[in-house]
Parts: structure tokens; sequence; C-alpha cells
């Protein structure tokens, strides 16, 4: 037990680290210092010929504890009400957006052989927004106001037709796709947003 705190904490100890010199890079750079935690990341995961931490699973588990957190930061001063104030105009850019990527993606698939039914996942998941990183760019810059608002809203919108889309495809596949399955999938999500929002 005491031998894999050790291995946690020297591994967070490298990671901290990593992220700390990378924040530096990008500062003096002038660059979002979410494009410096992206390059910690690719440099401490096993990815790399010669990765700084042995553990991937760690890794994964950090990663995932620092999605949530700008996830959570992200709910914190976006409530219902804001996605509401600016809904039909970001829903509109949402669908016509997810749509084109959706048709790239599936062509683009297409192009290396995959099937109808590998294209249309690739689709779906292109659809998906890096809402995270996006967000974090945006407090760095200082960009505020109806426009913030409103991207995020979009992106918020995509993220929610995406796992929709996902939520229906991975039924398809297993063959046993119905409309009630779709309804009450997007009735759930309804429900948890009106509960969160409440």
């Amino acid at each position: 037990m005491e031998h894999h705190a050790n291995v946690f904490l020297t591994n967070l100890a490298i990671v901290l680290c990593v992220a700390a010199v990378t924040t530096v890079v990008f500062q003096r750079l002038r660059q979002p210092v979410v494009l410096g935690y992206l390059i910690a990341g690719l440099l401490v995961g096993p990815h790399v010929p010669f990765p700084l931490v042995a553990d991937s699973e760690t890794i994964e588990g950090l990663s995932e504890l620092g999605v949530i957190l700008l996830l959570f930061g992200i709910g914190l001063e976006f409530t219902l009400k804001k996605l509401l104030r600016v809904g039909a105009a970001a829903a509109v850019v949402a669908v016509v957006e997810i749509s084109v990527q959706i048709i790239l993606g599936d062509l683009s698939a297409q192009m290396f052989g995959w099937t109808s039914r590998e294209a249309l996942f690739a689709g779906a998941m292109m659809a998906m927004s890096s809402t995270t990183i996006i967000a974090k760019a945006f407090s760095e810059l200082r960009i505020g106001g109806r426009v913030r608002e409103l991207v995020l809203a979009v992106l918020i919108v995509e993220d929610l037709v995406a796992i929709l889309l996902l939520a229906a495809f991975a039924t398809l596949a297993a063959g046993k796709l119905t409309a009630a399955q779709v309804a009450t999938t997007a009735g759930r999500l309804g429900l948890f947003l009106a509960v969160v929002g409440a």
C-alpha cells in the first residue's frame, strides 16, 4: 500500500513539474496555457518513445480528474438559464455544425474503406467538441460577454447531441435500436439538465 502511494506521489510530482514548465513556456510565448497542458499530457503519456511516467493507469486517472475539474468550472459559471437565453441561436449553429461534421466524418471514413456503420460512428465522434479546452482558452484570453455565452452554449448543445448520437449508434450496432430507447435516453438527459439547472 505504501509502495503504491509513493509511486502515485512520484508520478503526480512529475506531471505537475512538466505542466509547470509548459505553462511558463506558453505564457512567455503568449499562447493559451491549455495548449501547454496538452503538450505536457503528451510528454508524460504512454504514446512517446520514452514516457516520463510508466504507470498509464495513473495518467488516465489524473487526466479524467482534470477534465472533471474543468467541466465543474464550466458548470459553476454557465447555468441552464444562460443556455436558454441563447438557446435558439445556439441550437441552429450547433445543428448545422454537427451535420457538416458528421457528413465530412462519414465521407472521410468511407475513403479509408470503413463500413457504413463505422463511418457513422466516426462522424458522430467528430461532432463532439472540446468544450473544456475552448472554455479554458476563453478564460485566459479574457473573452466574455455574449460571445462567450453563445460559443459555450453551442459547444454544450453539440456535446448533448453527440451523446444522443453515440448512444443511438451504439444501440444500432447491437441491432436493438427503437424509437422508445432513443426517447428514453433523450428524456433522461433532459431530466438531468432540468435537475442540475433548477
